[in-house]
């Protein structure tokens, strides 16, 4: 995976006490400093060494060697975001990368309306490891990943055909609906509205461009630089994929934008408001006025950029037709 380029610049930190006798001086627990809620003496040397030690977390996520950046800045500043991140490790270690379970296949599932939009999540089931550990988790079955139907590829002779535009290894891509029938957990929506079926197919030929399995001028992934939470990508951006992001594309291109930003869905349940959460409560500390405010821009920004599998069921567009949860 790509390193984040950021150089890592250590700053001498001095703090200033809630009393005459209360100080701090450089070799003090970084943790007493934020408990003491005493504003530093320097704040802009407080914040940069903070984003440097963020950087280097920054860096490592989605590597091997992540657990010990996360663990390495809980250790100095008193959060617990090795917690969340061991969530995201679990879940890359995990991964078969195939979209595929050891679940016996769902034989009820239905394939049979074009433009369904297909949802699934649970633990086994890994495809898209940064969007699970990125997606709330509000809804029972954990959703995560998505796909459209494209009925026109669907064979009920042979299930092992590509038929669903979604996001894989690559970029944009296809499953199967064998794969689909092997999910964790699964639900179908359906347009709620009739659909104009050349409409349809002209969005779904769009996405075949970027889907083509031989087209790997594209890359995976919900932020440029690999895990960098600051880069998040635009749903404009046409180089960098993930599954929810190829289903927005489809409907986009048809006229509706099903990315519902439903007020419903709990976003401290993602792993992603966990980091962003700790990063803030550490650089402003001494403020929660600024944290607050710091925390609820960046959620505002990421919400309006990122489309998400709960997100999806949520929209207005869709009626759920099918549901099969096998795991919570």
């Amino acid at each position: 995976m790509k390193k984040l380029l950021l150089s890592l610049t250590v700053l001498a930190v001095v703090l200033v006490g809630c009393s005459k006798d209360l100080s701090y001086e450089i070799s003090d627990s970084k943790i007493d400093v934020i408990n003491s809620g005493v504003a530093p003496l320097d704040i802009d040397a407080w914040e940069a060494e903070v984003d440097a030690d963020f950087a280097a977390v920054l860096e490592a996520l989605g590597t091997d060697g992540d657990l010990e950046a996360l663990a390495a800045f809980d250790a100095k500043y008193g959060t617990d975001m090795a917690e969340t991140g061991a969530r995201f490790a679990a879940a890359r270690s995990g991964s078969s990368g195939k979209g595929s379970s050891s679940y016996p296949a769902i034989t009820n599932m239905p394939f049979n309306k074009d433009g369904a939009v297909y949802v699934s999540g649970g633990t086994d089931d890994l495809v898209g490891t940064i969007v699970d550990w990125v997606s709330p988790k509000t809804l029972p079955g954990s959703y995560y990943h998505a796909a459209v139907l494209d009925l026109d590829k669907y064979d009920p002779n042979n299930e092992d055909v590509y038929c669903l535009e979604t996001a894989i290894s690559k970029g944009a891509g296809y499953e199967t609906a064998y794969q689909w029938r092997t999910k964790v957990n699964a639900a179908v929506l359906n347009p709620k509205y009739s659909l104009t079926k050349s409409k349809l197919d002209s969005a779904q030929a769009y996405m075949d461009y970027y889907c083509d399995m031989n087209n790997k001028n594209m890359e995976y992934g919900f932020f440029k630089n690999t895990v960098n939470i600051f880069n998040v990508v635009t749903k404009a951006d046409t180089y960098t994929w993930y599954c929810t992001k190829v289903v927005w594309w489809v409907y986009n291109k048809y006229g509706w934008d099903i990315d519902s930003n439903d007020s419903r869905i709990d976003w401290t349940t993602s792993g992603l408001y966990t980091i962003v959460k700790d990063y803030y409560a550490v650089r402003y500390f001494y403020s929660s006025s600024k944290k607050k405010a710091a925390i609820n821009d960046y959620m505002a920004s990421a919400k309006k950029n990122i489309v998400l599998a709960e997100e999806i069921m949520f929209s207005p567009y869709f009626t759920k037709v099918f549901e099969k949860i096998r795991e919570n």
